[in-house]
């Protein structure tokens, strides 16, 4: 059943409108036609299916039919802290994070980041990063679409995530202590996870110290240096398989 997302005010009694972009892909790209189904998310993990009702030239109207909270969604709130990578990694990181069960993306700026944004071009990037957000959410079933930050300072970064219940940031320089043990060490699922990955350069010394400064733990991801867009793709599958998959079985 194809999936399209919509705000609050969309949504009025047992009635939704879809405008704009996904209007015209259902009526011109899908070609679907009044009584079709489609299932519908309101970005707060509430997912309904609907009937087509009408169509305009730039609108469709659908009625709902049920609805239920989304069960795609983790039971954890995880925000990856992504130190700006070079060339369009992002794009990549972004686009499988959401896969991955990512709920905010807060991109930042680190001492080895070798592309370097002023705020203008940070937030035309961030424009072109939700799009690609957005996209894969509706492409693997997300109940919600996760949020892209514009970049922050590394320092704006670690006061962002003192909120979360739990924070770490991935060293290769960790040796004593690695995820897992971080991970086992939590007696229930947190609320939120906050973690931090570094560029291609990881972090400088002085970055690990405003960490630890911070009271934000460095771990280990294993025996061998990941890539930068793989380290927080590696982390995702961690939190997942501790805290959803296993505790489904």
């Amino acid at each position: 059943m194809p999936r399209f997302f919509v705000r609050s005010d969309a949504i009025c009694d047992d009635i939704i409108t879809i405008c704009g972009s996904d209007a015209l892909h259902i009526s011109r790209s899908l070609r679907m036609k009044t009584g079709d189904t489609v299932r519908v998310c309101d970005m707060q993990r509430t997912e309904y299916d609907c009937c087509i009702t009408a169509f305009t030239s730039d609108t469709v109207t659908l009625r709902i039919l049920s609805c239920h909270e989304s069960q795609n969604e983790p039971p954890y709130l995880a925000r990856l802290y992504m130190a700006l990578p070079k060339g369009d990694k992002m794009e990549l990181i972004i686009q499988k994070a959401v896969e991955m069960g990512v709920g905010e993306i807060i991109p930042f700026r680190s001492e080895r980041s070798i592309v370097k944004l002023d705020d203008a071009a940070g937030e035309k990037k961030r424009q072109r990063w939700q799009k690609i957000a957005d996209a894969a959410a509706g492409q693997c079933g997300r109940g919600a679409i996760p949020e892209v930050f514009a970049p922050l300072s590394l320092d704006a970064a670690i006061a962002h995530a003192n909120s979360s219940e739990l924070k770490f940031v991935c060293y290769e320089g960790e040796e004593s202590f690695q995820l897992p043990a971080l991970l086992s060490a939590s007696p229930s699922v947190p609320h939120s996870v906050s973690f931090f990955i570094g560029a291609e350069g990881g972090f400088s010394t002085g970055e690990v110290e405003k960490f630890r400064a911070a009271s934000i733990p460095s771990v280990g991801l294993g025996a061998r240096i990941l890539r930068c867009e793989t380290a927080p793709l590696f982390v995702l599958s961690c939190l997942s398989y501790v805290w959803e998959i296993s505790t489904e079985s």
